[in-house]
């Protein structure tokens, strides 16, 4: 399994946590328990550490993303927005990975799941946090 199916992953967890309004760390405890998890150890290894790391940094997460949208705020966003932004914004902040590859997967998974608008605002957004 790659690194982006484990982040498509990812996003489909982080995604749940807001459909079902429960922290990041009660949608991994309940997804661990499921006969579908991930095989691979590396790319488990992956989504808990992010999952958990979402967890943890929330606060700056989502103040970093409200100060980053312009006329909106996170509340009136669309889930698939949120949990886009959520994952992408933690990596940023939190992680070592390149900022490119950050945007691209990112806006790779916006187009998969999200509207056709969905890409550019994520991207948009991105860009700003990435820029100041």
């Amino acid at each position: 399994m790659s690194r982006r199916v484990a982040r498509e992953e990812l996003f489909k967890l982080v995604f749940e946590s807001e459909l079902k309004e429960e922290s990041t760390k009660e949608v991994l405890d309940n997804y661990l328990k499921r006969d579908e998890v991930l095989t691979n150890e590396n790319e488990l290894a992956f989504i808990k550490k992010y999952m958990n790391g979402i967890a943890e940094n929330n606060d700056r997460i989502l103040e970093t993303i409200n100060n980053n949208i312009t006329g909106w705020s996170f509340e009136r966003i669309g889930n698939v927005e949120k949990a886009l932004l959520r994952c992408s914004v933690y990596e940023l902040l939190c992680e070592t990975t390149p900022h490119e590859i950050v945007v691209n997967e990112v806006v790779e998974l916006a187009k998969l799941y999200g509207d056709e608008k969905t890409s550019e605002f994520v991207n948009g957004v991105l860009a700003k946090i990435i820029n100041k």
